[in-house]
Order: C-alpha cells, then sequence, then structure tokens
C-alpha cells in the first residue's frame, strides 16, 4: 500500500521548471528528491525538525530547514508553489495551524498534496466496537504499543522491532505517535475551511479485505479507507463576495 500511495502523489505533482518546492517532515530527503525531479522544481526546499536528517537531505540538493510544523512555518507568504506532505498531518498537535501556514506560504494557485491515515476506516471502527484505541490511533504511547496483538507485532516488524518489548525501545519513538488523526469527510473539511479547493481524493488499504478486493472497494468507498491522499489548490485570485 506504502509504494501505491508514493505513486499516487507522484502523479498528482505537476511538471513546473520555475516551481518552488517545500516538503514538510522531509526527513532524509529521498521521497523529496523523487518529487522535485519529476516536478523538474527550480527550488527545493526540505523541514523538518530533526538535523540529523537534514543534513542527509542536504546531500540531496535540498534546502534544509529545520522547524517544528506545529508552529509557524519559517517562510514568507506566497513564496512556495508546491507542498507535500506525507505521513505528517498525524504526528501534529495542532492540524488547523499547520494547514493554515500552508495556505499562507502557497502562492495563489499553488497546490498541497497530503497523505495521512483515515480515523473512519473500518478497522478503526471495529477497534473501537471491540473498546480498544483504533489502530492508526491517537497512540496512548507508539504505534508499536497497540491494544491487539497481531497490529502490535505488525507494527514492530515495520520498524525492525523485536515482537515484545517496552514501547520505549524504539530509536525515534516520537516519530511513530499518532497524536492526531482525522477522519475523511472532517479532514476536507478543515482543507476548505482553510480557503482550499479540493482536485483530487484517492483512498487507500480497505483492511480486512485483501489487496485484490480491496482495490475495488478503495475506490467505490475512499470515506472508510486506510489512507487518504489530496490534492488541494489555492485559489488564483480571492474572490470578492459582495
Amino acid at each position: 500500500m506504502r509504494n501505491a500511495r508514493r505513486a499516487s502523489y507522484q502523479q498528482m505533482v505537476e511538471v513546473n521548471p520555475t516551481a518552488w518546492l517545500l516538503d514538510c517532515g522531509c526527513r532524509e530527503g529521498v521521497n523529496t528528491a523523487e518529487l522535485a525531479q519529476i516536478v523538474r522544481a527550480q527550488k527545493v526546499i526540505g523541514l523538518d525538525y530533526n538535523s540529523k536528517a537534514l543534513m542527509q537531505a542536504s546531500a540531496r540538493k535540498i534546502i534544509p530547514l529545520q522547524a517544528d510544523l506545529n508552529h509557524h512555518i519559517p517562510l514568507a507568504e506566497s513564496s512556495v508553489d508546491v507542498i507535500v506532505a506525507t505521513d505528517v498531518l498525524e504526528h501534529l498537535i495542532d492540524p488547523y495551524t499547520f494547514v493554515g501556514e500552508m495556505y499562507r506560504v502557497l502562492r495563489p494557485g499553488g497546490y498541497i498534496v497530503l497523505d495521512t491515515p483515515n480515523l473512519a476506516s473500518w478497522h478503526n471502527i471495529f477497534a473501537l466496537l471491540i473498546g480498544v484505541q483504533p489502530f492508526s490511533g491517537p497512540n496512548i504511547t507508539t504505534m508499536e504499543d497497540a491494544d491487539v496483538s497481531i497490529v502490535r507485532q505488525m507494527h514492530r516488524a515495520t520498524h525492525g522491532l523485536d515482537e515484545e518489548g517496552e514501547y520505549n525501545d524504539h530509536p525515534e519513538k516520537e516519530l511513530t505517535r499518532h497524536i492526531v488523526v482525522i477522519a475523511y469527510a472532517s479532514l476536507l473539511r478543515l482543507l476548505k475551511r482553510h480557503g482550499l479547493i479540493i482536485e483530487q481524493v484517492r483512498g487507500f488499504g480497505y483492511y480486512p479485505l485483501p489487496p485484490p478486493i480491496a482495490k475495488l472497494f478503495q475506490r467505490l468507498d475512499p470515506r472508510h479507507t486506510h489512507h487518504i491522499v489530496i490534492k488541494a489548490r489555492k485559489p488564483r485570485r480571492q474572490e470578492v463576495v459582495l
């Protein structure tokens, strides 16, 4: 599913040799560099709070920008054309401020590509029905400390951890805690409240269905998929309402 999501936002970006691209939560810049090549961006900025990761990103000709996305993005208003934020929103304390900041730094006509888990997925609804935390979060500790053992083992295997153990044995445990997970309709409303125009919405993962059947259902019913990938654009000019 991760590869399918990556392919989807690579398809959503547009070729623009004059574009300034901002990747929020860029980490070491692997995904940033791939997207920049597709866009053919003139300037590529990678924003992350981890200085060591940014050093690796800078080796990929990415301009490093250290900041905490829970607060102000340290860029001027209307300064970038493309913003990518994949697997970021769910780690923030204040997603409302983050979306507002993305809107502020976007140039008119610029767009956002956002990828985040969906609180309204069927497997999260099922988790609540049986009285445990939603599998996508919010998490009390980390993703590896899930209430259901099979989910806990799956997440721990993803990060190369032992099947069981204390949750604090992850080298960067703060990166695996989902703090605010937003439901499909609420996420679209959040973007629209800030003035963004929704252009594309795709859903990925439809647990517990097997992949061939899941692909059909995620097209028919993106509201209940595991992840949501959205493309949203800032209007080219502000309409005056009389």
